[in-house]
């Protein structure tokens, strides 16, 4: 249940930081060296991938490792509690 929940966590960080970078599944696979339908499967949260290719999206967008794999409030999201 925790694996489902990770993927579902990568897939929502990873789509935010490809929105913000500007970039397509296409050209992610490319940088990451995958094929667009592995990109798909991770954005749908059906797969995970290996933490080479996690450390070279982090490295790409400038981020920690982290930032793919912990769910973290994002800056557009209210704080649930004052």
């Amino acid at each position: 249940m925790e694996i489902m929940w990770s993927k579902k966590v990568l897939a929502k960080n990873l789509q935010h930081y490809m929105n913000e970078k500007g970039i397509t599944q296409k050209e992610l696979a490319e940088i990451v060296q995958v094929s667009p339908p592995s990109v798909n499967e991770w954005l749908k949260a059906k797969k995970y991938p290996r933490i080479d290719k996690i450390e070279m999206m982090a490295k790409y967008f400038g981020i920690l490792k982290s930032d793919l794999i912990e769910e973290k409030r994002m800056k557009e999201q209210p704080e649930e509690m004052a």
